[in-house]
């Protein structure tokens, strides 16, 4: 165990590493208010005390004016849809439309609240037993964010006609509104993340953690980022170590003459000097507790095991024209393999939470590819099924695990699309839906203000049919992070424009979700 020191001895060696010793002291001590809030706003002790956010990001802005959608049955609201969208998608008669037919839409069950019937896309049905999305909705266990987007302040058609309100910095710009889903942020460029934020906050409460409570399975993202907790990169068969690195923690055997063997004794000497230099210190046994961290959860995870079938499992059948995979080598050509695989490993890690100390958690899911300047019918086609059979089987090894009221995914994406075709696709707009899925989540309703779709509606600009959101991305995150466990009092904290949209209460600004 390393010595610990004095803080007359911090401050002195930070000057002598020409670091700012007054910037160092005022982040420890920020760092130590934090821990303290958050230990004393979890419940200590309490196992059962397990919360969980899981982002489901589609990056490249998905068109998911065609994921929910008026139903047919509504109507003038899906009369209105098909003229915006250009008609009826037709290989041959109309291959510019981008409007799904009537006898396609699965109508979603109704409920009081709805203005009119809401329809999905059609490839949102169940798959082999297991609810799709539309079933998940029917039986309350998802829900819809219609027109959700960034947003510095409320806006109308006319306060965007004339100028006077305030719009989101690089308002059309992929890695722009990227950044601003995941701070909320919207006139500014950060580099930290509101979930990094409320983690800086609640780690705390995990006691004894041994990996951050933040998981990744795409990288390094600005999501969970924060300015002392940081995301901890996984892939969908768990941690590993330096390359060419052979610790004996998870190699009990190490050779002596091997490239493996000679890098790894390097690295072993280098970590077990005694530094005198605060930083090189430092370095060391953060180095040294990495380490440690990532043979601690390769063990774990590797133990860990579901029943579920996902896609890429021997044995999971997928639809037609995809072949079964035959094991875990030849996983056949079914294009949910990557992203099922990932979800498997979300669940794998959560199953043993309580080996790593952790009551809270969240991870980080990027499907990317929804940029669809061309071919949007056939690759939301292709798409959606992934995501609907991927989190049919969440949802199923979720019940698995008994976990599904302590567990709350949501989907986040750069922006919908335009409601016209360009000739052969959409474009890059603003306002869309989003879902939220979980067993906390007062599903089974669209929350927000589904847009009229006609060009001159009064949430509708520009000729190419962008919409103006209605519910800013800060109250969307304002309910997940209350219910993950940021106190009202902290909610600034991690989103600090929140007062612009919402005063912080007791309940959410949309009902969203239950305590």
């Amino acid at each position: 165990m390393s010595r610990s020191f004095s803080r007359r001895e911090f401050i002195g060696q930070a000057s002598c590493a020409a670091v700012g010793s007054l910037g160092l002291l005022s982040t420890l001590l920020n760092l130590r208010m934090a821990n303290s809030a958050a230990a004393q706003g979890l419940p200590s002790g309490d196992p059962n005390d397990y919360r969980a956010l899981v982002c489901l990001f589609f990056a490249g802005g998905m068109d998911s004016y065609n994921l929910l959608l008026p139903a047919p049955a509504s109507g003038a609201p899906y009369n209105t849809y098909v003229t915006t969208r250009g008609g009826i998608y037709d290989a041959v008669a109309n291959s510019d439309g981008l409007a799904l037919p009537s006898s396609s839409v699965l109508r979603l069950a109704a409920h009081a609240s709805d203005p009119f019937g809401y329809g999905v896309h059609p490839r949102c049905a169940d798959h082999a037993g297991s609810s799709g999305m539309a079933s998940l909705y029917g039986q309350g266990s998802l829900a819809f964010v219609a027109n959700v987007g960034t947003l510095a302040e409320r806006i109308t058609k006319t306060t965007y006609n004339n100028s006077t309100a305030r719009r989101p910095r690089g308002l059309y710009s992929h890695s722009d509104q990227v950044q601003q889903w995941h701070t909320s942020a919207a006139t500014e460029a950060r580099t930290i993340g509101w979930a990094g934020l409320a983690a800086d906050l609640l780690h705390a409460g995990n006691q004894d953690a041994r990996v951050s409570m933040n998981i990744s399975l795409a990288g390094n993202n600005t999501w969970q980022t924060g300015r002392a907790v940081f995301n901890y990169n996984i892939s969908s068969t768990g941690s590993s170590l330096p390359s060419d690195y052979a610790s004996p923690l998870a190699t009990p055997v190490v050779g002596t003459t091997s490239r493996s063997a000679i890098r790894t004794a390097a690295i072993d000497n280098q970590l077990q000097q005694e530094y005198q230099n605060l930083l090189d210190r430092t370095f060391a046994q953060n180095f040294r507790d990495s380490i440690d961290a990532s043979a601690a959860f390769k063990d774990a995870f590797d133990a860990s095991t579901l029943a579920t079938l996902f896609p890429g499992d021997p044995g999971y059948v997928p639809p037609a024209p995809y072949t079964a995979p035959v094991s875990t080598s030849s996983r056949g050509n079914d294009p949910a393999v990557s992203l099922g695989q990932q979800f498997k490993a979300v669940l794998r890690t959560i199953k043993v939470r309580q080996d790593l100390g952790l009551r809270r958690q969240t991870f980080f899911l990027n499907y990317g590819g929804w940029d669809h300047h061309d071919e949007v019918i056939a690759s939301m086609d292709r798409m959606v099924d992934v995501v609907n059979r991927c989190l049919a089987a969440y949802w199923q090894g979720l019940g698995e695990l008994g976990l599904r009221e302590k567990v709350t995914l949501y989907s986040a994406s750069d922006f919908a699309r335009t409601l016209t075709s360009n000739g052969a696709g959409s474009d890059h707009a603003w306002g869309g839906n989003a879902f939220v899925l979980g067993g906390a989540v007062n599903g089974g309703r669209v929350y927000g203000s589904y847009p009229d779709l006609a060009l001159n509606g009064p949430a509708v600009v520009t000729s190419r049919g962008v919409t103006l959101p209605a519910v800013s991305v800060d109250e969307y995150f304002a309910e997940l992070a209350l219910w993950l466990g940021v106190s009202p009092g902290q909610l600034d904290s991690v989103l600090p424009r929140i007062r612009n949209f919402y005063t912080p209460g007791a309940t959410g600004p949309l009902g969203l979700m239950r305590a």
